[in-house]
């Protein structure tokens, strides 16, 4: 018998200790009821605040380590509770009756594609361990022909986005154990790998960045892809070639800290490792170095990454050390699909010297549905719930907003990716340049200048060409571990480990908000979301001007005392010449830039 595809979930390492972890104290997911598996499961949708814990229900992600343990130790017991939740659900969603509509999870697209492949290993153990039934037999296998024929539908599959990958995954999963047995599965097994090729293609640039705007999805959708390939059920060196790839644009996505980037509907999570659970987990050196912490491995690379067909810039510190010290900026400027994606055009990430400094919103969770033709609908939200529609908004991110709108995600054309031109100057400053329009006439550049240790400058320049006055806001949502203090147009952020950051304009003309810090009323800021249904209260701060055109140039700089000098700094009206000078306790700066219409970018950087 093949053994059980771990392509979701669980991990290979420690799967025995979790296994009994769940049969003895149950199965948990975030912060939902632990949920044990000798009573009764709650298969019914009760409360739309429970959509995403449903769907990991219906998909059986509590039988996962069970099966996976099972497939290796073949201890009956973990078999025997996992046929009888199978059965249950088996008896209420395929033999049909009243329990059928309790919830829109049973037959939901990504739930029928990983519940596939996991009633198809069970069945196949149950025979191999005779265990069931002349009824339970037939009744597994008219639920898995139901799976069958519902994957086997184009009308069922979501070709556009991650769930039809998985579905597709359970497709090939069921029809290569079951091909020699049915005619049926053998053709399933087929049509699954001519739609992977197809789906992998769609949801993975040549760069190797999954195109969803999430990079824990990446990461989710890798994991699949690598337990096709480890399960046998691909063996195509392509594909195989290309998974790799994947992973190695996964690699630049680790922060310092080795928590992967949360932009879009990503988490907060740590991929650090022991080195023998990265071996089991990680394939690439790149990989493997960022998950131990530099003990395996080697690193991915140093100084700016451009994925070009992505549509992501990433700056880390050249450094061939692994050190929680180094520095690193990254910026989401793609627009591929709606598909996880947030009102957060432009946004970024700053984290330097040990510390996140400027964060994301993260993605809080699936929760409630949102009404078709509902104000929320119209606005681009998939979900009502109040909180996640804050981590979704504008606001949330580290953007240029523009009349307390959302950017815009529904009914526009998605325009791919808004990279412009970038910049290393030799020990000098990383200079990343992006663009895009939003309500239609509104242009908007940003141009984000770092020097790695010592400052950032975030240079945001838009123009109405409709002539429309604009209200704009220069949002900045610090780390938890920084206190914000607001001083005469300008803030002071501080630690309690001694770090100090001053927040200045560099232009006239923008005027500094009042601090936001875990506030509710009249609308949510000053939070992130680290987890699922978790929200935690951080400072927020933005600058303000209005007019059809106009300039922010925003000065974060580790330094005890900044003064900036109004006089020398300039900006055209076009925004393609500008010159930022500033004082310190290091000295006199003075940064010029040139974006001509066409050709590279220009700078000189001083310091006196």
């Amino acid at each position: 018998m093949l053994s059980y595809e771990i392509l979701m979930g669980a991990s290979p390492a420690g799967l025995r200790s979790r296994a009994q972890e769940i049969m003895d104290d149950g199965w948990a997911l975030g912060a939902y009821p632990t949920i044990s598996l000798n009573e009764e499961v709650p298969w019914q949708l009760k409360d739309q605040s429970q959509r995403s814990w449903n769907f990991h229900i219906h998909s059986w992600d509590m039988l996962d380590p069970l099966l996976a343990a099972y497939s290796e130790f073949k201890q009956l017991e973990w078999l025997k509770i996992c046929l009888r939740i199978a059965l249950d659900w088996s008896t209420r969603y395929v033999e049909g009756g009243e329990d059928s509509t309790d919830t829109p999870f049973a037959w939901y697209d990504m739930a029928v594609g990983l519940r596939a492949y996991r009633l198809g290993y069970l069945l196949d153990a149950a025979r191999e361990a005779a265990i069931l039934s002349e009824a339970e037999d037939a009744l597994l296998w008219k639920g898995l022909l139901a799976h069958l024929h519902y994957l086997d539908e184009d009308k069922n599959i979501a070709f556009h986005n991650n769930h039809g990958y998985y579905q597709v995954a359970g497709q090939i999963a069921m029809g290569r154990r079951f091909g020699g047995y049915s005619q049926a599965m053998a053709d399933a097994h087929v049509k699954g790998m001519q739609r992977l090729y197809v789906m992998l293609d769609h949801q993975f640039a040549e760069d190797g960045v999954h195109r969803e705007h999430s990079p824990d999805y990446h990461r989710m959708v890798y994991e699949t892809l690598r337990g096709l390939i480890s399960s046998g059920l691909v063996d195509d060196p392509q594909l195989i070639a290309m998974s790799e790839r994947v992973e190695r644009a996964l690699a630049w996505f680790v922060m310092p800290n080795q928590r992967l980037v949360n932009f879009g509907d990503s988490d907060y999570r740590s991929v650090s490792r022991k080195p023998k659970q990265a071996e089991q987990k990680w394939r690439t050196a790149e990989m493997l170095w960022q998950s131990t912490g530099g003990l395996l491995g080697t690193g991915p690379g140093g100084g700016l990454k451009r994925f070009e067909r992505g549509g992501y810039y990433i700056y880390r510190d050249p450094s061939a050390q692994f050190s929680t010290q180094r520095t690193f900026l990254a910026q989401t400027a793609a627009f591929h699909s709606r598909t996880h994606k947030h009102a957060d055009d432009l946004s970024f990430i700053w984290y330097d010297r040990g510390s996140e400094i400027l964060i994301d919103a993260g993605r809080y969770g699936y929760l409630g549905k949102t009404e078709q033709n509902s104000e929320l609908w119209l606005d681009g939200h998939w979900y009502s719930d109040p909180k996640r529609v804050y981590c979704e908004s504008t606001r949330a991110h580290n953007c240029l907003e523009f009349d307390r709108r959302n950017y815009p995600r529904r009914g526009v054309k998605p325009y791919g990716v808004a990279l412009g031109r970038s910049l290393e100057l030799p020990n000098g400053p990383v200079l990343m340049e992006s663009e895009c329009r939003h309500f239609k006439g509104n242009r908007h550049a940003r141009l984000l200048i770092l020097l790695p240790g010592e400052w950032l400058i975030v240079f945001d320049w838009f123009h109405d060409n409709l002539k429309q006055s604009r209200e704009a806001r220069q949002w900045f949502h610090f780390g938890e571990d920084w206190t914000l203090t607001r001083g005469e147009n300008r803030y002071e952020a501080t630690t309690e480990a001694g770090d100090k950051i001053n927040v200045v304009p560099l232009l006239e003309g923008s005027i500094a908000s009042r601090l936001y810090f875990g506030e509710t009323d009249p609308e949510l800021q000053g939070w992130w979301s680290p987890s699922e249904r978790q929200l935690r209260k951080n400072y927020a701060l933005c600058f303000e001007q209005s007019g059809i055109t106009g300039s922010f140039a925003t000065l974060f700089s580790f330094s005890d005392v900044v003064s900036p000098n109004f006089q020398s700094s300039r900006v055209n009206t076009s925004g393609r010449n500008l010159r930022l000078c500033w004082d310190d306790h290091r000295g006199s700066h003075r940064l010029e830039v040139a974006r001509p219409a066409e050709g590279t970018l220009i700078a000189s950087y001083l310091k006196g």
